[in-house]
């Protein structure tokens, strides 16, 4: 047995030994019929998993040997076979596809030939998406797809952007088939992304889907590659932006100095020798103080007990950076591990990314920890069994956001001038008791208003911690020959918790300490069942058709609960340890679907494709009797380059496609509800609901017809693709006043109509294309208008947002008007121009009157890519043109005498802070109500407290032309890596967020030039609402700069 066994493996390894001899390296250029190299081709050796990719250069090796036939391909070119011989050597020219017969992943991940479509859709690369390292990949798409804008979140914070696609937020994001959040995703493991714009190319999602789809296909293994690759960058960021502030006037209402005066019946002795000295109005916050010409006084801090300063005066100076200081740098550092494994039946990828982020604002930090994991294994010759598991963990200490009432609001709306940051930072708290600059007197330690800033960030501390969990499974069996059927089975899991603590110590602003916690627990389950034929049925006519079903399931509870009365133990932070009966509340949300659905595609010589999709759906939200919807979708499209037979003419189509889409009532939004409140002793508390349910509201009804043309030229060097749509939503749910006698404020009906009109354009090309050197341009343009028609009879507006409604003004439709209008007090000017004022010189206004609207005129971007040779070098510019938005920080930084309009020379060349008699103040032309002409000078405090509620004077048009990303890179040839283990190395500079290159820089009246603060592309702040119609107190933006490193062996 022993010697048959010692035979055995000494054939084999003869055998094995012989194979390695067979074997040669084999290498060669991959060029496309111009005789440009391609880099990026896929060569691999058909019947194994060996494969490479070509080089920069276009160069591949490989281990061959002869009779080995070699599978060459790339994404626009016809794939080339070819044959190892007895050379070494063996280049391959692979020719353009000059039918662009490309694939895109459509809805429900159909996966369809990119001519073929009848409708608007656009596919961005993961390479493109991950060039600059972006957090969040909503941020990275901007400027990248046409008809998308993207609403920052302030970069130097956590917060996370939001997308308007044809002016709509409720988009539906989908990950490798499974309904996600928009925040689950992990950028470094994108592949692309699909954007399907228009409703019939999402019809067959049904109404959740009607205003888009994001598809984003994840990085898989292909058959040949076999690699472990590491990513990592480290990027820090700097605050880059401040609020335009005047560095003439200190801390105070008025300029006049208050002294100290002794008292001998309660200061100490030894203060007799502060008699007389000057002290600043302490408890303002404001600076409309004591002009900063270095005035020896007692500054905030030289009145805390036992401290160096106290006692001495230092000089009234300005701190022109106070507010800069108080941010740090931010360093993130990201690292993914990716493994993948691909042979001709089974694909293995595997991710997993750990970020650690700290951002400008002190003591802030964030994990986020990814594992993305996809298989699929041909179990027989019919049968594919594929799986996916995503998680991410996100751990978030601090979370900072901008609006009224925080960090920035301190800052930009209620703050003082020569204040200096490091001596607040070293000196809040200070031998067990805590002080501010905001103290109530030179006496009295306690705040008036505000704590110091960095007691907000280090005492009232906030915890997060969010995790998801998605993944699906499914089975592949093709029946016959063109026949096949799939069963998948999905789920999403998202788990939130959070808790923050309110301090108390000594001398603080809050007298009571409290403690909240919460948490937010949603799944999604769904199953789908679906029969697919593909058939070409002759040479000229080919038909596929789906048939598929299924069901969802969606389920949300949230709780949330806090201490009431303080807390019983000091400095014991839980809800037990509430000294009354703790603040309780939760909710659930349950809803259900059944659908079925289907899809017909027909194609005609592969120049005339039809598609039609039918599906039904049945909602759990909807009345019992009347719960089922119908979405249908119709497209077309005609290639008429196959006509054409010219050579400048690659491609062209001409696309047409139609779509209804009713939508379900929200949930439990056609049966009352009772909200329930903390116990009322032993006794249960219940909200009875205020609007009155109606069991026969539906979500309404979208119609949409969409036209497109495509055309390269040039062998596909130059690409243009044009869209125009024309929607419509009737039917939607409205909010009516009820009659007094029903016991209801309220009452929902279907009756408002609204329609939206637009066009997209994208433009790409390729200027530039040598041996050594390759430029990508695009640019893409999107523009709409959205149209209140009508809401109900007898009703002509509709409050959206009433945020703002102790200042008059609020966001609302009006009929016959574009949707969003600002609505509030404009200041009155006659009919020659004249603004008309009181005699005071207030600007007169009108109530209830247009201001504007927050949409945008139009939007777009510009993307280049340069490749010389092994360097790379890439652009991202986005913009837009129009829309307004109301600045809390415009009007309170002017309010509070921090604005550097309150300060400087006026047109007298004084000071406009001198008094009025000796030539100071801001110079008001008008007419009084009778036209009587009007012409003075005001004090810039009473300017500014006397119109700090005319609305029009706080709107900024949000225009702006942003340089988002520069990345610059170079990546290591063949040659430079002969003699280590990697297979590639690429080294890059990254930045982002660098420059507003262009925005509003007038005030546009007798304000005149304006100097910029806030960042109009960062409204991301939710401060508004979820309609970003309003920045509350905007945090400054930052830039960033990195360095990436990736390899790969």
């Amino acid at each position: 047995m022993k010697t048959k066994l010692f035979k055995f493996l000494t054939l084999s390894l003869l055998m094995v030994f012989q194979w390695s001899f067979a074997q040669k390296s084999v290498s060669g250029t991959v060029s496309d019929d111009a005789g440009v190299p391609i880099p990026g081709a896929t060569v691999l050796v058909v019947g194994t998993n060996t494969g490479v990719t070509t080089d920069f250069d276009g160069v591949y090796t490989i281990m061959a040997s002869e009779g080995d036939v070699l599978s060459v391909s790339y994404v626009g070119y016809t794939a080339q076979n070819v044959t190892v011989g007895a050379s070494a050597t063996l280049n391959v020219t692979l020719t353009s596809d000059s039918e662009l017969e490309e694939v895109v992943v459509t809805a429900l991940g159909i996966t369809r030939e990119a001519k073929s479509l009848g409708y608007a859709q656009q596919t961005v690369t993961g390479d493109a998406l991950t060039r600059t390292k972006e957090r969040d990949f909503k941020t990275a798409l901007a400027g990248k797809v046409a008809g998308v804008q993207v609403i920052s979140g302030t970069s130097s914070t956590f917060e996370s952007s939001a997308i308007r696609l044809r002016g709509e937020m409720d988009i539906l994001y989908v990950v490798d088939g499974i309904k996600v959040s928009s925040t689950d995703i992990n950028t470094d493991n994108i592949d692309n992304i699909t954007v399907l714009k228009g409703a019939a190319a999402t019809a067959l999602y049904g109404s959740e889907a009607k205003s888009g789809v994001i598809i984003i296909t994840s990085k898989k293994a292909k058959a040949g590659e076999s690699y472990i690759s590491v990513d990592h960058n480290t990027t820090i960021s700097n605050i880059s932006r401040l609020h335009p502030y005047q560095n003439e006037y200190g801390g105070g209402y008025s300029q006049a100095w208050d002294q100290f005066a002794f008292n001998a019946a309660t200061d100490p002795a030894s203060w007799a020798a502060f008699n007389g000295q000057y002290i600043p109005y302490y408890a303002a916050d404001e600076s409309w103080g004591p002009k900063l010409d270095g005035t020896l006084a007692r500054h905030w801090d030289s009145w805390i007990p036992g401290h160096p300063e106290f006692g001495v005066t230092r000089p009234w100076s300005p701190n022109p950076n106070n507010v800069k200081n108080f941010f740090e740098t931010g360093v993130a550092n990201t690292t993914s591990l990716s493994f993948a494994k691909g042979g001709e039946d089974f694909s293995v990828r595997a991710t997993a990314r750990v970020s650690q982020a700290t951002i400008p604002v002190p003591n802030a930090s964030r994990d986020t920890y990814d594992v993305n994991i996809n298989a699929s294994l041909n179990a027989t010759d019919k049968l594919t069994i594929y799986a996916a598991l995503n998680a991410r963990v996100m751990d978030t200490d601090n979370y900072v956001s901008s609006g009224y009432g925080s960090l920035s609001s301190n800052f930009s709306q209620w703050w003082q001038r020569q204040l200096d940051m490091d001596r607040l930072k070293n000196s809040y708290h200070y031998n067990g008791a805590f002080y501010t600059w905001n103290r109530k007197s030179a006496r009295l330690h306690k705040p008036q208003y505000w704590d110091a800033p960095h007691y907000e960030q280090y005492q009232n501390t906030n915890k997060n911690k969010n995790s998801t969990y998605s993944g699906n499974f499914g089975l592949n069996y093709d029946i016959i020959e063109g026949l096949s059927a799939n069963v998948e089975v999905k789920r999403r899991q998202y788990n939130r918790t959070n808790h923050g603590r309110t301090f108390v110590g000594v001398n603080t602003l809050q007298t009571q300490a409290g403690y909240s916690e919460g948490s937010y627990v949603t799944e999604n389950n769904e199953v789908i069942a679906k029969l697919s034929y593909d058939k070409r049925v002759t040479d000229d006519f080919d038909v596929s058709a789906i048939l598929g079903y299924g069901a969802g399931q969606n389920k949300t509870i949230s709780t949330s609960a806090s201490t009431s009365g303080g807390l019983a133990i000091p400095d014991f932070y839980t809800v037990a340890n509430s000294k009354d009966k703790p603040n309780y509340g939760s909710s659930k949300y349950n809803n259900s679907r059944i659908s079925a659905y289907g899809l017909l595609s027909l194609g005609w010589n592969s120049m005339i494709y039809i598609d039609g999709s039918y599906r039904l759906d049945w909602g759990s939200t909807a009345a019992a009797d009347n719960n089922r919807i119908e979405t249908y979708g119709l497209s077309g499209s005609f290639l008429f380059h196959t006509l054409a037979d010219q050579d400048w003419l690659s491609f062209g189509k001409v696309r047409v496609n139609y779509a209804e889409a009713p939508i379900f009532p929200g949930t439990y939004a056609t049966s009352p509800t009772y909200g329930s409140s903390t116990a009322y002793g032993s006794l249960a508390a219940l909200n009875v609901p205020n609007t009155l349910a109606n069991p026969n509201l539906t979500g309404g009804m979208r119609t949409e017809l969409e036209y497109g043309v495509e055309m390269k030229f040039m062998k596909n060097r130059l690409g243009l693709d044009l869209t125009y749509f024309d929607r419509e939503d009737s039917n939607l749910p409205v909010s009516i006043t009820a009659a007094g006698g029903t016991g209801y404020t309220g009452l929902s009906v279907n009756s408002k109509i609204t329609s939206t009109a637009g066009v997209e354009a994208m433009i790409s090309g390729t200027p530039v294309l040598t041996d050594d050197l390759r430029w990508d341009v695009s640019f893409n343009f999107g523009r709409f208008k959205k149209t209140v028609d009508f809401i109900y009879e007898g009703i002509e507006r509709n409050i959206l947002d009433s945020w703002l409604s102790w200042s008059s003004m609020d966001l609302q439709e009006i009929v016959g008007e574009e949707w969003g209008i600002l609505y509030g007090r404009k200041r009155m000017k006659d009919d020659a121009g004249n603004w008309v004022l009181y005699n005071s010189g207030n600007h007169r206004y009108t109530n209830n009157t247009i201001l504007g609207n927050i949409m945008p005129d139009f939007t777009g971007g510009i993307t280049s890519t340069l490749v010389y040779k092994n360097w790379d070098f890439a652009v991202g510019i986005d913009f837009q043109e129009g829309g307004l938005y109301h600045s809390v920080t415009d009007m309170f930084s002017m309010a509070a005498g921090l604005h550097e309009y309150t300060a400087g020379l006026n047109d007298k060349g004084n000071p406009k802070r001198d008094a009025v008699s000796a030539g100071g103040g801001i110079h008001q032309v008008g007419v009084l109500l009778d036209g009587t002409p009007h012409d003075l000078y005001r004090a810039p405090d009473s300017w500014a407290w006397g119109n700090w509620t005319r609305d029009d004077l706080w709107l900024v048009d949000a225009s702006f032309v942003k340089l988002r990303q520069v990345r610059i890179g170079y990546t290591f040839d063949n040659d430079q890596l002969n003699d280590t283990p990697f297979d590639a190395i690429n080294v890059a500079l990254i930045g982002t967020n660098l420059a507003i290159l262009s925005e509003m820089t007038d005030w546009g009246d007798y304000r005149g030039k304006r100097t910029p603060g806030l960042d109009p592309s960062e409204m991301g702040s939710n401060w508004s609402g979820s309609y970003y119609a309003s920045e509350g107190g905007q945090l400054p933006s930052a830039r960033t700069f990195g360095l990436n490193v990736s390899f790969k062996f």
